[in-house]
């Protein structure tokens, strides 16, 4: 018996209304994790084909539009929702999922499209799809130099480096807007990397973004069989890529309870701290998120106190758990913690809430919400932590601002703010760009951040 419909068709149908859901949303997609196995009985097999296709979807939402767009006799706007979500699936299907069948992934977007509008609806997904399909003239090869030829307008690059080469020009003639539907970025945040650091580098940044991010982890041991066999070495000292499935990593995690999964980039930042004369003794991590920098401060200051919170719930309830292992973490909410540690903070991490732009290979949602106004918010937002923190701070206090964000408006502008706002003296600061390229190995990935150090200044020092 062919499984292929039994199998395939429940995971796409779930997937299809998942998609739905997003295309209602979008640009603001939900970051909430799709879990196909909730409220079905899909087995494992069906829930990764429904998880990569909602995957596959998010990750390339505008490429996936532009491909489409030819095969249309009314603007994308003007579909209704339903139609949008199924051509988006098939699509996503038909270009980026090689071990699916075209027909079975045109069939599945057709009949879920009679039954959710009605059958003219579905007749017009099945020519739809069936001409994107017959779009597909070849797979060009990693190292093809027509893959990173900006002019070309028939070429879609892949995770892996390779491409796809088009029977017709799908992209637009102007090339910011080329590169905004081949790396699907909002065009206006392609503009905004262009005028930031120039053409070249925005198109390196924006496949950069294409890739599948590695899981990275520290500290990375080659001699221990447990890790041996499922990660190699990362470029970065100690830290290793896993190569291994998700429940593997999770077993390795629980047995080995030191290693934490972390980039290079986000654990640089707390790293940069043992430059500093002192070791401090009162710590507070104001943006603890679920305490991966909670954990590194904890190990790199055995001695100190540190305080830690976060103001969304799970990641609070994740933050406590740290207690049982670390009994120098208290973990406090956000007036306690204030009240108890007012005046008295030698060191003080503020690793504020971002655009994300450094890390957009891991955050794809986050390429559809760059406009000017949310970029004000987030500076907005960032100033509302920074400024009552402090408070916080001893006479000698440091700060270590970080974030996961490539932005001169969020990192070296809002440093500058601050140390003029609240006498603080700088001592280092430190932007990293997003390394590691399609088909480039995992061992060269690195996210892109930012961080800094400031320290306070006494009042004779700041009035001298």
């Amino acid at each position: 018996m062919n499984r292929e419909v039994p199998v395939g068709y429940p995971a796409r149908e779930i997937a299809l209304e998942r998609i739905l859901s997003q295309a209602l949303r979008f640009p603001d997609l939900d970051i909430a994790l799709f879990d196909p196995r909730v409220g079905t009985n899909l087995d494992a097999r069906d829930a990764a084909l429904a998880r990569a296709i909602e995957f596959a979807v998010v990750r390339r939402y505008l490429t996936l539009i532009a491909c489409i767009r030819p095969h249309l006799a009314k603007n994308w706007p003007m579909l209704e929702k339903p139609v949008q979500a199924a051509l988006l699936a098939g699509a996503a299907q038909i270009l980026f999922l090689d071990r699916v069948p075209a027909a079975a992934a045109v069939d599945a977007s057709v009949e879920w499209t009679k039954r959710r509008l009605r059958a003219g609806a579905g007749g017009l997904v099945n020519a739809v799809l069936r001409k994107v399909a017959g779009s597909v003239a070849e797979r060009l090869p990693l190292g093809d130099p027509s893959i990173n030829d900006h002019t070309r307008r028939d070429i879609i690059p892949l995770a892996d480096g390779s491409a796809l080469r088009l029977t017709i020009d799908v992209c637009s003639e102007d090339s910011a807007a080329a590169m905004s539907e081949k790396t699907s970025h909002a065009r206006e945040l392609i503009l905004h990397w262009i005028g930031a650091f120039g053409f070249k580098e925005t198109q390196r940044l924006a496949l950069h973004d294409l890739v599948d991010a590695p899981l990275l982890f520290t500290p990375f041991d080659p001699t221990d069989p447990r890790q041996a066999a499922c990660a190699t070495a990362h470029d970065d000292p100690g830290f290793g890529v896993w190569n291994g499935s998700h429940a593997e990593l999770a077993t390795l995690l629980a047995e080995c309870p030191t290693l934490r999964v972390q980039d290079p980039t986000a654990a640089s930042s707390v790293a940069a701290l043992t430059a500093l004369p002192n070791p401090p003794k009162v710590i507070v991590d104001l943006c603890a998120g679920r305490g991966t920098k909670t954990r590194q401060l904890a190990e790199l200051f055995p001695d100190a106190t540190i305080y830690a919170t976060d103001p969304e719930e799970s990641r609070f309830e994740s933050l406590a758990q740290l207690r049982h292992r670390f009994p120098n973490i208290r973990v406090l909410g956000h007036e306690l913690l204030f009240r108890e540690t007012a005046g008295k903070t030698d060191l003080l991490l503020l690793d504020v809430p971002c655009s994300n732009s450094g890390v957009l290979a891991r955050r794809n949602e986050a390429r559809y919400r760059f406009t000017k106004g949310r970029t004000k918010s987030v500076i907005e937002l960032q100033q509302n932590i920074c400024d009552p923190a402090m408070g916080l701070l001893a006479a000698k206090g440091v700060v270590l601002y970080a974030t996961c964000s490539i932005e001169h408006a969020e990192n070296e502008t809002q440093v500058r703010r601050l140390s003029s706002v609240h006498g603080l003296a700088p001592i280092m600061d430190r932007t990293i760009m997003p390394t590691g390229l399609p088909g480039e190995p995992a061992r060269v990935y690195r996210d892109g951040g930012y961080h800094a150090l400031l320290t306070k200044i006494a009042p004779s020092a700041a009035k001298s």
